[in-house]
């Protein structure tokens, strides 16, 4: 028998704070595509969990990543969302600084009142990518991205690579859950018949497997559909939800990837981009139209069912439950990395006994 966590994991402030500079700091980030930063001064910015970030391809080709702050006053380069640009110029007070990171022009200084110019170029963030996807670390000591990734490169070799394939797209969505409370949603197929019927349906549930990976700290889903009415879910395909927060969907002719990033110790902000091989699918006869509206309606039901969950956790009052080693074992393994991840954290008095 296994005892889930404490609720206050999920609602309180305190080990939210903790999260950020011991977990989430510590790890790689998806946070676009390639295709999206494809020329030189083509920018995504954005916010990670509290940290302003900007992502751009430079003049030499080269993606760059730093934190989205003039050195000046912590002025704003850019707004958030993707755009263009030949040079950073600060919205505040005009700085401007190469898309490689070097102070340009410092606006009504005189020649000599800053020490070092060279000193004050914007501050770096680490950023990489892999099969079409951009990911930023904010841990100079954390590990390279695909070591970061472990056996996800192996397996991700079993199927196309999007530079194969038409990208379909995003979608962004908010949910008023914890990220923990996502998690462990993601990392089992307990809860599919009752929460996706129509997903539920198709699944051959004899012929998924779950395992646990702990080269990647990730959940592992083999799963086959059936291939009667539903046929844009024919094929085979592999599910990964890798700790902290980053989902992988492989298929035969499809392929989607799902970044959770926290905005609070409540709420979360989820993206999703897509991805499809209509012509290999035609060819087999499958349609491939419908892959994305299934999935943004699998996204639906999991946020409904969590944003209820993380309603009750917040109550106090639930006083913890028993995980089943047969039917929820990823659970029970994201578990184990989230109490590994704080186990240098102080519990409140008053949180209730830990699981």
């Amino acid at each position: 028998m296994t005892a889930t966590l404490s609720h206050h994991y999920y609602h309180d402030d305190d080990v939210y704070a903790y999260e950020c500079e011991h977990v989430f700091r510590r790890h790689w980030w998806l946070v676009g595509v390639e295709s999206s930063l494809a020329e030189a001064g083509n920018y995504l910015a954005l916010n990670l969990m509290k940290w302003p970030l900007v992502v751009v391809r430079d003049q030499q080709s080269k993606l760059r990543g730093y934190y989205n702050l003039c050195r000046h006053r912590a002025g704003p380069l850019v707004l958030e969302g993707t755009g263009h640009c030949r040079d950073f110029v600060c919205r505040y007070h005009g700085w401007r600084y190469a898309c490689s990171g070097e102070l340009l022009k410092t606006p009504g200084f005189e020649k000599g009142e800053i020490a070092d110019p060279a000193e004050m170029g914007l501050l770096p963030v680490r950023v990489d990518s892999w099969n079409g996807m951009v990911f930023v670390c904010l841990d100079e000591s954390a590990p390279d991205l695909e070591t970061w990734l472990g056996d996800i490169v192996s397996i991700a070799a079993g199927y196309d690579e999007t530079a194969t394939m038409h990208f379909d797209g995003d979608v962004i969505k908010h949910a008023a859950a914890n990220w923990k409370t996502y998690g462990d949603n993601s990392c089992e197929g307990y809860h599919v018949g009752m929460v996706h019927k129509a997903l539920g349906s198709s699944m051959l549930r004899e012929s998924v497997d779950i395992d646990c990976y702990d080269n990647g700290e990730f959940v592992g889903f083999d799963v086959s559909y059936s291939s009667g009415k539903d046929q844009s879910r024919a094929g085979k395909g592999f599910w990964i939800y890798k700790f902290p927060g980053l989902l992988l969907h492989f298929a035969d002719y499809a392929f989607n990837a799902e970044t959770v990033l926290p905005l609070d110790s409540n709420s979360i902000r989820l993206q999703r981009w897509f991805w499809s091989h209509a012509d290999k699918a035609a060819a087999n006869k499958i349609d491939t139209a419908s892959i994305r509206p299934n999935s943004e309606r699998v996204i639906d039901e999991d946020i409904n069912i969590c944003e209820r969950v993380q309603h009750n956790l917040r109550s106090g009052v639930y006083p913890g439950g028993t995980l089943s080693a047969r039917h929820e074992p990823g659970t029970i393994y994201f578990q184990q990395l989230v109490q590994r991840a704080l186990s240098g954290f102080t519990e409140p008095k008053d949180s209730g006994t830990k699981g």
